[in-house]
């Protein structure tokens, strides 16, 4: 056999090689082998992608999957996201230093889908309390997996400082929430290749601009530096008017991501082909909506030459998807509703050359409840 899985006649779309054409796709055991419209040959299984778009898989750079914490909201990676396209996400500080052990020996060790993680600075002088020098040592001795500390909005103020702290410490990045502070006093602490998450959420606490509607100097200054602008959608991180207006004013997302966990998996997020689709809705291209959720956010996790992209050598994650045609009604976290054109629906997920066989959550009645902010109730 020439390869183990062979895709055919696929619309490859790789922004991480300025692909978008035509192609066939080969893979043996984990890794890309070959891409291009000659690759040919045996292969013990063929997938036909015709009238189908192939894509790396989706990296989703915030999810919730300490499941085993039954506190928690978290979600199955495997059958939310892996089943969806997501091959990889970043667990964004779910667990504190002092829970991560138990969450490396349980979810972690034994998902199929590919995830990395943050941990959460927990108040100083609260439960589960950490030091700097332990959320840092807790960084290094899982370094695989562990790649930085989250700041957290319900967290005080105080423990934002103790997070970059950290994080320094222990070499990696810094997570942090849109809302959690004012936002040119939040970026003052966020370095190149660190990464803000909500950042076009729907409360405007802390919005990204000023009483004029002009952007903070300080969101421009921080993504000339290398901040990444990730969009987390989740139940409170995402609105269309916050978007639209940060477009009509240039400023665009970085990356695309979801935040799932038990209060928007049955809505509005769903996953994150929906979310995927919600900005196709909003005007961006099919292969910038590709670039948000493959090579993007693989290089915000410092894996740019493994997963986010079908460079031969690389790890074989593929999705090969359907792009329906129609008129799709979504919602953001207010409800407010727009119509797309287009929606993404994965068909076939590849993770490390295996093909995903597994369960695939299936929504119930949305309960997800939400508080518009004044001025954002039609009418008002």
């Amino acid at each position: 056999m020439d390869w183990d899985i062979l895709i055919k006649g696929g619309d490859v779309i790789d922004p991480s090689q300025g692909l978008h054409g035509r192609a066939n796709v080969g893979i043996l055991g984990e890794k890309i082998s070959a891409v291009g419209p000659s690759v040919d040959g045996d292969a013990q299984v063929v997938i036909d992608a015709r009238d189908k778009i192939v894509t790396a898989g989706f990296v989703d750079l915030h999810t919730h999957n300490y499941t085993s914490n039954s506190k928690l909201p978290s979600l199955d990676a495997d059958s939310t996201s892996l089943a969806n396209g997501a091959t990889t996400v970043l667990d964004a500080g779910t667990a504190t230093p002092s829970e991560f052990p138990h969450y490396w020996e349980t979810d972690l060790s034994e998902a199929k889908t590919r995830i990395y993680a943050l941990i959460r600075m927990p108040m100083p002088y609260g439960p589960d309390p950490a030091t700097v020098e332990q959320a840092a040592a807790v960084i290094k001795q899982y370094e695989d997996v562990l790649i930085g500390m989250k700041y957290h909005h319900s967290q005080h103020y105080v423990t934002l400082p103790l997070a970059r702290e950290a994080s320094d410490f222990g070499g990696g990045i810094l997570m942090a929430e849109a809302y959690g502070a004012p936002i040119p006093q939040l970026l003052d602490y966020m370095n190149p290749g660190d990464i803000v998450t909500h950042t076009f959420h729907a409360s405007f606490r802390y919005p990204l601009w000023d009483h004029r509607g002009e952007v903070w100097p300080a969101v421009w200054d921080a993504v000339d530096r290398g901040v990444y602008l990730d969009i987390g959608h989740g139940a409170r991180g995402f609105s269309w008017r916050t978007m639209e207006h940060a477009l009509n004013k240039g400023l665009r997302p970085s990356t695309i991501s979801t935040d799932l966990h038990a209060g928007n998996v049955d809505g509005p997020t769903y996953d994150m082909p929906t979310t995927m689709s919600k900005m196709l809705a909003l005007g961006l291209s099919l292969d910038e909506v590709v670039e948000m959720s493959t090579s993007i956010p693989a290089k915000a996790l410092r894996q740019q030459d493994f997963i986010g992209t079908l460079k031969p050598g690389a790890q074989a994650d593929v999705v090969v998807s359907e792009l329906l045609e129609g008129e799709y009604k979504y919602l953001d976290v207010l409800h407010e509703t727009r119509i797309g054109k287009q929606r993404i629906v994965p068909h076939t997920v590849i993770f490390g050359g295996q093909m995903y066989d597994g369960p695939r959550y299936e929504p119930i009645d949305m309960s997800h409840q939400h508080d518009a902010p004044p001025g954002f109730i039609e009418g008002t």
